[in-house]
């Protein structure tokens, strides 16, 4: 006597299909981009500006006085800036480098300033984040040194060239007065510009 075929029953099927999902989502969740693992990735930049800055403490009255006394704000010589500058480290997180800039002003007195610093630079698919730590040499008219610090935002149209906008803060020392020997002289900058960057794979 033939017995009647048992038909397997639907979660005899489902269970064991629904368990290899589970287990190739795993997988696939724990491996990580090939690029994000593999050390040697690195980027290059190359960064050109435009930007205008309020002074805060201008005994000489220079370039556009906004108030009626000396320590009063007064607005910088507007200024070209451009750089170089490298990071390495992992595509999808944070990566570690070095810019060098050059500003000069476009107006007014001549002057120059070299600007060696630490680059943290931080990208998603079209957006990147970046911030800045260096110190700032004025070449002319007269040499100084003093502090900068900067941070940005960069949009990208196109794989590896975007659009920046940076605020720069700096600390000048400068020649003294009757009332200071070394008195120090706050700048606040704005510029906009644009970056290029190139990747170097592994």
């Amino acid at each position: 006597m033939l017995r009647p075929v048992k038909r397997p029953g639907a979660m005899s099927v489902v269970l064991p299909v629904g368990v290899l999902v589970l287990i190739s989502a795993h997988a696939g969740a724990e491996e990580p981009p090939v690029l994000a693992t593999k050390p040697g990735y690195a980027q290059l930049f190359a960064t050109t500006f435009v930007g205008d800055g309020l002074r805060f403490n201008n005994p000489y009255r220079l370039a556009t006085p906004l108030g009626s006394s000396a320590e009063s704000v007064s607005r910088t010589s507007a200024y070209a800036d451009v750089g170089l500058a490298a990071t390495l480290g992992a595509p999808s997180g944070l990566q570690h480098g070095l810019a060098l800039r050059m500003s000069l002003a476009v107006e007014g007195v001549r002057q120059a300033v070299l600007t060696p610093s630490y680059l943290a630079w931080h990208r998603w698919t079209r957006w990147a984040v970046y911030g800045r730590a260096g110190l700032p040499i004025v070449l002319s008219p007269a040499a100084t040194w003093g502090f900068e610090t900067g941070g940005g935002g960069v949009f990208f149209p196109r794989a590896g060239l975007g659009v920046a906008a940076e605020i720069v803060g700096d600390l000048f020392y400068g020649a003294g007065t009757r009332e200071v020997a070394t008195p120090a002289y706050p700048v606040l900058s704005a510029q906009l510009g644009v970056i290029v960057a190139y990747e170097v794979l592994p």
